[in-house]
């Protein structure tokens, strides 16, 4: 579909609420959230500054819809297989989901929003502890630990250290005093694995797992 223009007889595409939503995901994945502006988007997409305030009354709502349409793009995991398996597929699935759109975490954690399309992923990783068997408080507490560690995964440590990163981790950590920092040097040798990547989120992934199996009925 077609629009013309107010002003002569320039011809440009018609958006939609979720086409604009979706320009402004893409913005955030390549530049990060202080890059989003009305004027910004309006740019990317070839349009005025003020055709965006027909979709969207503001910046606030725009955001709302790029959750809505970021939730579109996680991939569940199959529900089969232990408990333990499915939770550990789920929360990577997750940390790979917001991986792919980081600014996702600054939203959710900047100003959460409570409606359904912002609660898509969370549902799913919170029905595997309710149908484990999880008392309802254990089911939510539980959650949130999960939570916050995928979402601060994704955040602090989200990608692999390069090798020349881990030989300057190990090297600064021996040339700490060993009468002060015994502790420290001792785990040097493995300091550098447990910055970041998957293996790293697996490790503590299990740890958490742990505690919740011991709550199992």
């Amino acid at each position: 579909m077609i629009a013309t223009s107010a002003k002569g007889n320039r011809r440009q595409p018609s958006l939609n609420r979720e086409q604009v939503a979706r320009a402004a995901l893409d913005l955030l994945d390549r530049e990060g959230l202080d890059a989003l502006s009305m004027r910004r988007l309006a740019s990317e997409l070839g349009v005025g500054t003020m055709t965006l305030y027909g979709y969207f009354r503001g910046k606030p709502e725009l955001l709302d819809a790029v959750l809505d349409v970021a939730a579109e793009d996680f991939e569940p995991p199959p529900a089969t297989g232990p408990f333990r398996d499915q939770v550990v597929a789920y929360a990577l699935a997750a940390r790979t989901w917001l991986l792919r759109h980081p600014s996702v975490v600054r939203l959710r954690a900047e100003d959460p929003i409570v409606r359904p399309s912002a609660f898509a992923v969370s549902e799913g990783l919170m029905r595997l502890l309710v149908d484990a068997g999880l008392p309802a408080e254990d089911a939510a507490r539980s959650f949130r630990v999960l939570f916050t560690y995928v979402f601060g995964s994704a955040l602090v440590s989200p990608t692999e250290p390069d090798d020349a990163h881990r030989r300057g981790v190990h090297a600064a950590l021996l040339t700490l005093p060993e009468d002060d920092f015994r502790a420290l040097r001792f785990a040097a040798p493995f300091a550098a694995d447990a910055l970041g990547g998957d293996a790293q989120f697996v490790y503590g992934l299990e740890l958490i797992v742990d505690g919740i199996e011991a709550r199992l009925p």
